[in-house]
């Protein structure tokens, strides 16, 4: 297996949201000066200026994908720190414990990534900006937050590099558009890429850390587990000893089945 089912659950939100996203952007570019609303929606649009109406709606839209994208990591996040086996390999490496200063969720992110290999530091500065500015939109009258000076001049010596490599992202703008609360259809898709990216590395660390541990580990985490303990004492059986390795596949599914083989019969 290559990807832990929380990152399977996040993609496909990702790709489901900006699947979307993308949808309503078509459709809005398409919409003709006479539209009328379909009398099945039972709605009423009537716009005095269409073309400032889906402007407004565009960006609606592309401000409602930064914070759904946003919240699916946190999730991601949240339940990879929550995984028995991830606490068993990275004792401190939680998101969800508070920073000792200036706490948030999008500055334990960027905390969180540095400590994974293979993530470049503009790509978990990119996506704090972005957790940053779904702050600024859900909490707009009290969210101040945003990158330090240092990591803004970090990302300025990336500008040729990001431009080049990622669709022509300008850094710059983007930092702009932050402060004045103008994302685009564009640094939104192009934000998500480095979400995604990042949380790649992280499912990638996760899966390969796994091999390195001891089957007194795995061992650990199914006897704290009831169901596991319930099959447990069943009365030996070729059927008992089928359902503990299947249960054991499910409860530890990034094990090869050598292991989960190996583990299954310890408890025969």
């Amino acid at each position: 297996m290559t990807e832990t089912k929380y990152l399977k659950f996040f993609l496909n939100e990702i790709g489901y949201s900006v699947h979307n996203l993308n949808t309503i952007a078509v459709a809005l570019s398409n919409l003709p000066a006479n539209s009328v609303p379909n009398p099945e929606l039972n709605i009423k649009w009537e716009p005095k200026n269409l073309e400032k109406s889906c402007i407004a709606a565009r960006r609606f839209a592309v401000r409602s994908s930064l914070v759904f994208a946003v919240e699916a990591l946190f999730e991601y996040m949240s339940n990879i720190s929550d995984d028995e086996l991830w606490k068993k390999l990275n004792f401190d490496l939680n998101f969800k414990k508070k920073l000792s200063t200036n706490d948030s969720k999008a500055r334990r992110f960027s905390e969180f990534c540095k400590s994974i290999p293979g993530i470049e530091k503009e790509w978990y500065l990119l996506v704090e900006l972005m957790c940053h500015w779904r702050n600024q939109i859900v909490h707009a009258s009290t969210s101040n937050a945003g990158l330090s000076s240092s990591d803004k001049r970090f990302l300025e010596t990336k500008i040729s590099f990001l431009y080049d490599n990622f669709y022509h992202f300008d850094v710059m703008k983007t930092l702009e558009d932050y402060d004045a609360d103008k994302v685009t259809l564009k640094e939104a898709t192009t934000l998500i890429t480095f979400l995604i990216k990042c949380c790649r590395k992280i499912d990638e660390h996760y899966i390969s850390s796994i091999s390195g541990l001891s089957n007194q580990v795995y061992s650990e985490v199914l006897d704290n587990d009831d169901q596991f303990n319930l099959l447990k004492k069943q009365v030996g059986s070729a059927k008992r000893n089928r359902q503990i390795m299947k249960y054991i596949g499910v409860k530890l599914p990034y094990l090869s089945a050598e292991k989960i083989t190996m583990l299954a019969n310890e408890y025969k």
